[in-house]
This record gives structure tokens, C-alpha cells and sequence, in this order.
């Protein structure tokens, strides 16, 4: 990011971007003295900028289940309920506002059926202000972008997304907004993580450029305090965060670009709102205040902004936890009929039962290999008549719960049309490739079926498999010849996986889209028995 062609590339957008447009003013809250304390000059007291992230259109709550005496939480409060919840939190302090921090549209079959009109409709029922750009914003293309602004009332900011042609910012986007909250002046500067091309299908973005976070606060901030003259300035960011393990104070970057704390360094920033990473965070980079509020929808982010009368502020922050507390929300009747509509329009096709699950089939793509990757895969294989399947964690949005799954559970657990590439490979590449999704950073661990590997955690990226054998025993030599099945995304490049297509062999797109293929072979079933996943085994 430091090349020169960087820099010349910077230098000439920042040089169109002089009259670049940005969203008008828009107004919030409330100055009735019966409702909200005010200062002397009549402004709010208090105004809490209140986030969410990768929302992902979790719009059903997760129910808790009881299998076998074991109780599965379910974690998802469901949109009429995290509707209650914002609106709760706007009745407590008028002068609170809502932004999304990207990765609000692609998850659920709703959401995907209806191009994310349910979601934009939800947004703006929500009065959300503005939202980042998310990189799954990008998984239908880029035709989106301007429907959902004009349906949800707000604008996407993203400063540091360029067009190659011409080094704009895109027309359905603006590198910042200012909204005006009980009296005062906030901006919000949108940017976009660098992670964004290998964090969606690579064609959807090749028409852009996502340039340096850091270096593009830089510009801008400078810029906003000059023109606008803002009272508080926040960047609303889809860069991954989390908290630090050994200070729990301390937020850091979480992916190996360090783009939080660059970030953070830039001069004239006030807070951080955070995505991408799925994190609960509420602390602080070198003194400036970080949020991200998980995702689903479990939780919500606030940066409180206490104001004074000489003029001066003080921020804090908090994580709102809704998961844990959500059996004891009630549902918000607006937001609940809005679904039931949208439902009532393709409900029958999505509620025509598939199979039944026994035991809990759980995913978290943070770790190895799930009972959910365990089985896509192994039915992967069946289906494509492949040795070995590969998916990416993040390919897998959900668990499944113990009992009746629907057309809508796959649909939820798979929202990407991604479709299933089978090839055939070397093994010395294949290790290459189980490798790269062990203990991953940055993106969903890898999840496998076909093979059973014992590897060492502790060692360095490259050299922790210590033994591969196929499922029956056999051991992967380097030059034997293997099938494998994956999805088009990661064969492409996706999350990172750039050795699959360079070393496939005779690979083939079958076009069959992974989902439908899932569906069939469920419903052939009848029932999806959840295994304990142990193909992975860890030596020291």
C-alpha cells in the first residue's frame, strides 16, 4: 500500500473528489426540555450514535431448543425484536440515532428473494442515518446500491471506494454525511476494509479500487473539519475489530493488515464504529473509542457523547447485549407484520419441510471444522462423486438446531448462489489448501470432509499439518492425483484461497448451485444425523 502507484493513484482521486456531493443534512431527536436535558445554548446534553453490523438479514429469531436434556441457545433475536430493543433505547434518550456498519442485506432467504426490499424497509422503519459499505453488500453485484438508499432513507458512505475508469467515488455512494442530532453537528465518514475483493465473489468488485483506509481518513477529516465544521467526527467502517486478549481495554485490528490501528492514529477522528469481524468490542485504540456489536443483530454498539456547556465533550461506549436477554423481549407489532407481508408473499415455498435434524449441528465459523462443515461436506462428496470437499467457514451462516429444517433453514445457512466446482489436484497442493484454512485470520476457519489430519497449532502457517490420510486410511502422497469439490468462490481466489485454481487439474464448473444440491440430498435422507467432526485432531 505503500508503492508509489498507490500514492499517484491517492493523489488523483483525492483531486476529483473536491466537488464530490455529499449526502444533505438530515435532522434528529429532540430539544423538549420535558423529554431530554438540555445546555444553556439549548442543544441535548447527551446524544448516543447507536450501531449494528453484519446483520446479515438474520430477520427470524433462533429459538432455544431442548435436545436430549441439552438446551441449544439460540443467539438470533430476530428483526421485530431488535426492533423493540432500538426502540427502547430511542424512548430512554430521544437524541439517539442508528448506523449500520455494513453487511446488512445478504443472509436469509427473504432478504434474497426480494433484492433486500425487506431489509431496506426494516431500515427505514428504524430511521437508520447512514451505513457503510459491507463487502457482502457487493455479492449481487453493484445494481443495489441506489434501491436500497432510496427505499431504506439513507445514504452508503464510502470515502475510499474509487472506480478504476475514473477514480470517483461511485455514484451510489458519498465519503461522508452530516447529520444534525439534538442540535449538533456530527459527521460520519464511510470506509470501506481492504479486505473487501477477497471477501466477495472478485468479479463483482474488478470495476473498483478500495484504497487505504488511513490515508483516505486523512484527506478527509481535514477536508470535514475545514467545510463542515462538525462538533464531533465518526468513522463508520466495516474494518474489522476485536478485542485484545491480555487488556481487555484495548481494541485491535483484527485481520494482518492493521487497518483499526492506522486508522486510529489519523488525527481529528473521534470514534470508530466497526464490522466484518463479527466482534463485540468496546474499547479503545491509542485513546480513540472503538465499537462493533457482534452481528445477527445480537447486540448494538452505543458511543455515548456527553456534551458541556463550554463547548467540549467526553465519549464512552457499550455493548448492548440482546442474545442473551432475548427470550425476555417482546416483538415489535410493525416490524412483525412487515415480515409476516413479505412471508405471506413466499411463504409456501419456503416452509415446505425438508428433513429432520438429530442432534445439534452446529457451526461457528470460528472454529476448525464444524458439525455443519462436516456434513455440506460429506454430502458434497456423495453428490459430485469427489474424494475430498472444501468449503470456506464463512460459506456457512448458521447451525441447525435439533428437529423440523425448511427450504428457508438452507436458504439461511447458504445465501450465496455459489455453485460447485469439482477438480482434481496433487496432493501436496491439496495440503496447501486444508492448511490455509486451519486457525484462519481474516476470514472463516476452512471446513473439510474426506479426510482425517492431525496437525500442530503452534506451528507457523505452512507447517503445522503433520499427517493426511483419505477416509479410509489411505495416505495422501504429494504426487498422487486427488478430487475435490468445492465452491466457485474460494476456487476463484475467495478468502484468500489463490492456490486452488492454479493448481487444479481437469476442473469442471458443474453450475449446480451448492444449496439446491443440499436441499435434494436432505430431503432424500429424511434425516440429517449430526456427527462429532473428528477429522481434525491436534498434536503437540
Amino acid at each position: 500500500m505503500k508503492s508509489s502507484k498507490f500514492a499517484i493513484g491517492l493523489i488523483a482521486l483525492f483531486s476529483l473528489l473536491v466537488s464530490c456531493q455529499t449526502a444533505p443534512i438530515a435532522e434528529y431527536g429532540s430539544l423538549d426540555r420535558a423529554a431530554v436535558e438540555l445546555l444553556a445554548n439549548g442543544s441535548a446534553r447527551r446524544v448516543d450514535i447507536v450501531s449494528f453490523n453484519d446483520f446479515h438479514a438474520a430477520l427470524v429469531e433462533e429459538l432455544t431448543v431442548v435436545d436430549g436434556g441439552v438446551i441449544v441457545q439460540g443467539k438470533n433475536p430476530g428483526m421485530a425484536k431488535l426492533a423493540t430493543a432500538m426502540r427502547e433505547m430511542k424512548r430512554t434518550n430521544p437524541n439517539t440515532v442508528f448506523v449500520s456498519a455494513g453487511d446488512s442485506y445478504q443472509g436469509s432467504a427473504l432478504s434474497i428473494l426480494s433484492k433486500g426490499k425487506i431489509v431496506s424497509e426494516f431500515l427505514k422503519s428504524m430511521g437508520v442515518a447512514a451505513s457503510a459499505v459491507g463487502n457482502h453488500e457487493f455479492d449481487w453485484g453493484d445494481e443495489w446500491f441506489d434501491d436500497w438508499s432510496r427505499d431504506g432513507g439513507f445514504p452508503f458512505v464510502a470515502a475510499n471506494i474509487a472506480l478504476k475508469a475514473t477514480g470517483e467515488i461511485p455514484s451510489w455512494a458519498v465519503p461522508y454525511t452530516i447529520i444534525k442530532v439534538g442540535g449538533h453537528r456530527i459527521a460520519l465518514l464511510g470506509l470501506a476494509t481492504l479486505e473487501t475483493p477477497t471477501s466477495t465473489t472478485p468479479a463483482n468488485v474488478a470495476a473498483y479500487d478500495f484504497l487505504d483506509p488511513a490515508a483516505t481518513a486523512r484527506f478527509w477529516v481535514n477536508r470535514i473539519r475545514a467545510t463542515e465544521k462538525p462538533e464531533v467526527l465518526i468513522a463508520l467502517t466495516h474494518i474489522p475489530s476485536a478485542v485484545d486478549k491480555l487488556d481487555a481495554s484495548r481494541a485491535v485490528s483484527a485481520s494482518e493488515l492493521g487497518e483499526l490501528e492506522a486508522l486510529a492514529a489519523v488525527e481529528g477522528i473521534d470514534a470508530i464504529v466497526t464490522g466484518h469481524s463479527h466482534a463485540r468490542v468496546s474499547a479503545k485504540t491509542d485513546g480513540v473509542p472503538v465499537v462493533q456489536a457482534y452481528y445477527n443483530g445480537r447486540g448494538l454498539g452505543r458511543i455515548a457523547i456527553t456534551f458541556r456547556d463550554d463547548g467540549s465533550f467526553s465519549l464512552s461506549t457499550g455493548f448492548v447485549d440482546l442474545y442473551s436477554a432475548k427470550d425476555s423481549i417482546l416483538e415489535d407489532p410493525e416490524a412483525k407484520a412487515l415480515y409476516a407481508r413479505y412471508m405471506a408473499e413466499h411463504g409456501a415455498t419456503l416452509l415446505r419441510k425438508v428433513a429432520t435434524v438429530e442432534g445439534d449441528l452446529a457451526h461457528d465459523r470460528s472454529s476448525n471444522v464444524t458439525p455443519m462443515g462436516l456434513w455440506v461436506g460429506t454430502a458434497m462428496i456423495e453428490r459430485f462423486g469427489a474424494q475430498v470437499a472444501i468449503m470456506n467457514g464463512g460459506g456457512l451462516r448458521k447451525g441447525f438446531a435439533p428437529g423440523r429444517v425448511a427450504v428457508q433453514d438452507f436458504w439461511d445457512l447458504m445465501p450465496f448462489d455459489n455453485t460447485a466446482v469439482v477438480f482434481k489436484a496433487k496432493g501436496s497442493d491439496l495440503r496447501a489448501m486444508i492448511e490455509h484454512g486451519l486457525d484462519s485470520v481474516g476470514f472463516g476457519n476452512g471446513q473439510f470432509a474426506g479426510l482425517v489430519v492431525e496437525y500442530d497449532p503452534m506451528k507457523p502457517q505452512g507447517a503445522k499439518i503433520v499427517s493426511m490420510r483419505l477416509a479410509d486410511g489411505t495416505r495422501v502422497a504429494d504426487d498422487g492425483l486427488y478430487t475435490i469439490v468445492t465452491n466457485d468462490f474460494i476456487f476463484e481466489g475467495g478468502d484468500g484461497y489463490v492456490m486452488m485454481e492454479k493448481a487444479a487439474v481437469e476442473s469442471v464448473n458443474t453450475f449446480v448451485p451448492i444449496r439446491d444440491a443440499l436441499i435434494e440430498y436432505a430431503e432424500k435422507a429424511g434425516v440429517i444425523r449430526a456427527r462429532k467432526p473428528e477429522v481434525l485432531k491436534a498434536v503437540f
